[in-house]
């Protein structure tokens, strides 16, 4: 049974064990041949949208059906042999699971291109894994991680209690751990540097936050903590399997 075998694995004591390196442990096994601890990975293509549209609380969780099309850039496929159309899905067919992407063959989604989605037409044993400035300029400008960061920081600012307690939320919404004095501090500062720009321009905060679902005022704060909130799903924790 794969399924069993699958379970047995993913359930196992080794397969949760840490991936940070210890000179016990490196002294015995350097090369991490007998599974002595995690292996640290960057998480499939598929995976990093569903880690964001998760942690943004977008993400739909119907199984089974068609596929959808999730927003890309405008232009994508001026370059292919066929000029298609790309009907952006709308809905709870927006956000649903990375695994359900349309894929064109000749111009796939620039998404799953950037983060080593393996090409359809050959048969592929084990993906590559590229560290690319191009992946974080995606998940920093891309309209899909921007809708993400904005439903993130709404879901931060609403939440209650002090700026600090909103912080650890965020921290253990996105890496399951508090953050530390010192990344609380450099988190902190940069707020601070973003309120005054959103406090004289009303424009700005609406273009950052979009809409309240009350039509209430936005806040500074507000968008300050969508600016934060790009910066933690940009953070290469984030999309790594520790």
């Amino acid at each position: 049974s794969v399924k069993h075998l699958i379970r047995l694995i993913v359930t196992s004591k080794t397969y949760k064990q840490a991936s940070i390196a210890r000179d016990d442990v490196n002294r015995v096994d350097p090369l991490n041949k007998y599974l002595s601890r995690q292996s640290r990975i960057r998480l499939d293509a598929e995976l990093i949208r569903d880690a964001g549209l998760l942690v943004s609380d977008l993400l739909t969780t119907k199984i089974g059906g068609p596929s959808v099309y999730p927003p890309q850039p405008d232009g994508v496929y001026t370059f292919t042999q066929v000029n298609s159309s790309w009907p952006t899905s709308t809905g709870e067919d927006r956000y649903r699971r990375g695994m359900y992407t349309f894929f064109k063959r000749s111009a796939p989604h620039p998404l799953l291109s950037t983060f080593d989605t393996p090409t359809f037409n050959t048969t592929c044993t084990r993906r590559d894994r590229s560290n690319t400035p191009l992946q974080s300029l995606t998940i920093a400008n891309d309209t899909a991680f921007f809708e993400m960061a904005q439903m993130l920081g709404k879901r931060i600012s609403d939440s209650p209690g002090t700026w600090e307690e909103r912080l650890q939320y965020a921290f253990q919404i996105c890496f399951a751990r508090n953050s530390t004095d010192s990344e609380s501090t450099r988190i902190k500062s940069y707020f601070d540097s973003q309120k005054p720009v959103f406090i004289q321009d009303q424009k700005s905060r609406t273009t950052i936050v979009g809409q309240n679902d009350d039509d209430s005022p936005i806040s500074s704060d507000q968008a300050a903590w969508v600016m934060v909130a790009r910066v933690l799903i940009n953070l290469d924790e984030f999309i790594t399997r520790q």
